[in-house]
C-alpha cells in the first residue's frame, strides 16, 4: 500500500508540474508578444535580430492606458542563426516568445542583397509562425525601422502593417504576405517583390513610410520601382483593386481616376522558339476630377478620348515596366516563368536552365481596355 501511495504521489506531483507549465505557456504576462521582427547581418556574419514587443509588464500596471497603443519596447539580440538569436531573449526578459501576434517581417539591407535561403527557412521551418504575416524590405537596416520613434514612442509595427495593408485600396502600394513569399520561393526562378521602407524625417517629426517596390532575382535584391511604376506591377498581378490614377490626356489637360474594378488575364504561346505573353488588362473606373478648363457638361467624345489616351497611357508605362524588369533588373516578379511552365511544360524543361535570357527575349503583347464608368454629375448611358 505504502507503494501504491507513493505512485500516486509522484503522478498527482507529476500533473501538477504539466498544468503549472501548461498555465505559464498561457499566462500572457509570461509570454514576450511579438509585433515586429527584423533580421540583418553583422560584419562578423552573426544574424542581428531586432524584436519589437508589447510591454506586457507596463500594460497591467497601468489599467488607463488606451489598449489600442500598448506601450512597445524593443530588443536587439545575435545569435549564429535567427532561431539562436530570438530564443536568447528569454535570457533578457524571462518570457517565452509569441510569435501568433506579429504584425510584420523586415529584412535589412544586409539580408536582401546576399543570399536569402536561410532566412526564409526559419520562418517556414518555425510552426509558431503565422503564414499572412506581412514581408518589407528596409533600404538600409531592419533595426532602425523597429527602434524608429517620434518623439518618446515606438513607430509600431502595427502601424506599418496597416500601411502595406491599404495596398487594397492604394495601387502604389505592393503587399506580400509569407506564404505567398514561399510559393515564390519554391518556383523555378525565386523572383518576387515586397514593399520597401524607410525612415523619414519632416519637421523634427519621424515616421516608417513606404518608399517603392524591391524586385528581387533568385532571392537577391535587384532594384527599385517607385510607387508610381508600383500601381503598373500591381496590374501585371492582377491586384488592382480601388485605387486612383492620374494621366494627360490633351494639351494642357489632366484627368484623375478612381478604378473601381480591375481584372488582369495572362496567355503564353511559343512561336518559332520564341514566347510572345498577351497580357490583357481591363478597367472600370470614375471621372474625379479634371484640370484645364472642362466644360461642366462633357461631350461622349470627350470622355472617350479621356479612356483612349488611359489605355495607351496603361499600355505604354506596362511596358516600360516590363522592359525594366526583364532587360534591365532581370527580375520575373511578375512570374511569367510560372505561367510558361504551365502551359508550356516542354519547352519550360527544355530551356530552364537559362530562362533568364528565354525571358528577356519573349515578346510582350499588352492590351488594355479602359471603360468610364462615371464623370462624377451623370452616369454614362
Amino acid at each position: 500500500m505504502r507503494k501504491v501511495g507513493i505512485v500516486i504521489l509522484a503522478l498527482i506531483v507529476s500533473i501538477f508540474s504539466f498544468n503549472g507549465n501548461e498555465i505559464f505557456k498561457k499566462d500572457i504576462r509570461n509570454r514576450l508578444v511579438i509585433q515586429g521582427i527584423g533580421i540583418d547581418v553583422e560584419d562578423d556574419g552573426k544574424y542581428s535580430v531586432t524584436i519589437q514587443a508589447i510591454d506586457t509588464d507596463a500594460q497591467s500596471a497601468s489599467s488607463s492606458d488606451d489598449a489600442s497603443k500598448p506601450p512597445l519596447k524593443t530588443f536587439n539580440v545575435k545569435g549564429d542563426t535567427i532561431y539562436t538569436a530570438i530564443k536568447s531573449v528569454t535570457e533578457l526578459e524571462g518570457k517565452l516568445p509569441l510569435y501568433s501576434q506579429n504584425r510584420i517581417i523586415i529584412l535589412g539591407k544586409s539580408i536582401t542583397e546576399e543570399n536569402m535561403d536561410d532566412v526564409i527557412d526559419f520562418f517556414v521551418r518555425d510552426v509558431e509562425n503565422s503564414s499572412s504575416v506581412c514581408i518589407a524590405a528596409a533600404e538600409k537596416t531592419a533595426s532602425e525601422i523597429l527602434k524608429a520613434k517620434n518623439g518618446e514612442e515606438y513607430i509600431s509595427a502595427r502601424n506599418i502593417e496597416i500601411a502595406i495593408n491599404s495596398s487594397e485600396y492604394d495601387g502604389r502600394i505592393f503587399r506580400m504576405q509569407l506564404y505567398e513569399l514561399i510559393n515564390r520561393y519554391n518556383s523555378s526562378t525565386k523572383d518576387f517583390a515586397i514593399p520597401l521602407l524607410s525612415v523619414v524625417e519632416k519637421d523634427k517629426e519621424k515616421s516608417v513610410e513606404i518608399t517603392g517596390t524591391a524586385l528581387f532575382n533568385n532571392t537577391k535584391y535587384r532594384e527599385k520601382v517607385s510607387k508610381e511604376e508600383t500601381v503598373f506591377l500591381n496590374m501585371l498581378y492582377d491586384r488592382i483593386n480601388n485605387s486612383a490614377l492620374s494621366y494627360d490626356y490633351e494639351d494642357g489637360k489632366k484627368v484623375s481616376l478612381n478604378i473601381i474594378e480591375a481584372k488582369t488575364k495572362r496567355k503564353v504561346r511559343v512561336e518559332n522558339g520564341k514566347p510572345t505573353f498577351e497580357i490583357l488588362i481591363k478597367l472600370k473606373a470614375d471621372i474625379t476630377e479634371i484640370n484645364g478648363g472642362v466644360s461642366a457638361k462633357m461631350e461622349l467624345q470627350e470622355i472617350d478620348k479621356i479612356s483612349r489616351a488611359g489605355e495607351n497611357y496603361i499600355k505604354n508605362d506596362s511596358e516600360k515596366l516590363i522592359y525594366k524588369m526583364y532587360n534591365g533588373y532581370n527580375s520575373d516578379a511578375v512570374g511569367f516563368g510560372r505561367l510558361l511552365y504551365i502551359h508550356e511544360t516542354e519547352f519550360f524543361k527544355e530551356n530552364e536552365k537559362n530562362l533568364d535570357s528565354v525571358l528577356q527575349n519573349s515578346k510582350f503583347e499588352v492590351e488594355v481596355s479602359l471603360e468610364i464608368r462615371r464623370i462624377g454629375h451623370e452616369f454614362v448611358v
